[in-house]
């Protein structure tokens, strides 16, 4: 058991990303971003509902992610399912993280603190993340106690590209947007992560989107100053 101070535990569960949001004209722009990905080679993952409640943390970002797979038979699309093949046969450099190891079996939650930084359009993000097995009770307490700032509902279909996360999100009451999450382990120098990520936006032509330099939540709740 650790002791409680020994910092050691965090690096064993913090987690640093390269990101970058862009907003789409349009549920036809997310297709074209799609197609987009299956022709650069992106392997599709799964799609899933999300409902993340944040709270009114002081020092931090602190939000309950309760999550749910979608049918993935159903869900699938013409790109999606050749993404699918693709991805049988061509095995993938950080497969494991890109695929979200946490979000296994059909549904489940995590309390997720983080911080990020902010840097030209794309930004730096560390986070904690933390397993919950009772997410209606934490929900309740940490609502009770620090009060709650939004909750941000979508649906996300998510692809693999290499160490990337390529999340095409479909908003509640903000409509369609993209989210680009370049993971920076030890299997990658933060020099070839922005690289990656570099080339994914060309590649996606998400340098042609608005960029969006703030959480779902913070667009809910006006604090986009």
């Amino acid at each position: 058991m650790k002791n409680i101070g020994d910092s050691s535990w965090k690096d064993s569960l913090t987690v640093q990303n390269l990101e970058l949001k862009v907003r789409c004209l349009g549920a036809a722009t997310l297709q074209q971003v799609e197609a987009l990905a299956c022709s650069a080679g992106a392997a599709y993952v799964r799609t899933v509902q999300q409902r993340d409640t944040y709270f009114l943390a002081p020092h931090t970002c602190l939000k309950l992610r309760e999550w749910w797979r979608e049918d993935d038979a159903a869900a699938l699309t013409g790109v999606a399912e050749a993404a699918v093949n693709q991805a049988a046969e061509r095995p993938n450099r950080g497969q494991e993280v890109a695929e979200g190891s946490r979000e296994r079996g059909r549904e489940g939650a995590f309390l997720i603190s983080s911080r990020r930084q902010e840097r030209a359009g794309a930004y730096t993000c560390e986070y904690l993340v933390y397993p919950v097995s009772e997410p209606a009770v934490l929900r309740a307490l940490l609502s009770a106690a620090l009060g709650v700032l939004a909750v941000v509902e979508k649906r996300r279909r998510f692809y693999r590209y290499g160490h990337t996360r390529i999340h095409l999100d479909e908003v509640k009451d903000l409509g369609s947007f993209v989210e680009l999450e370049t993971v920076i382990d030890e299997e990658i120098t933060p020099g070839e992560a922005s690289a990656e990520h570099s080339a994914l936006i060309s590649l996606l032509e998400l340098d042609r989107l608005p960029v969006v330099p703030y959480s779902y939540s913070d667009l809910l709740s006006g604090h986009c100053d």
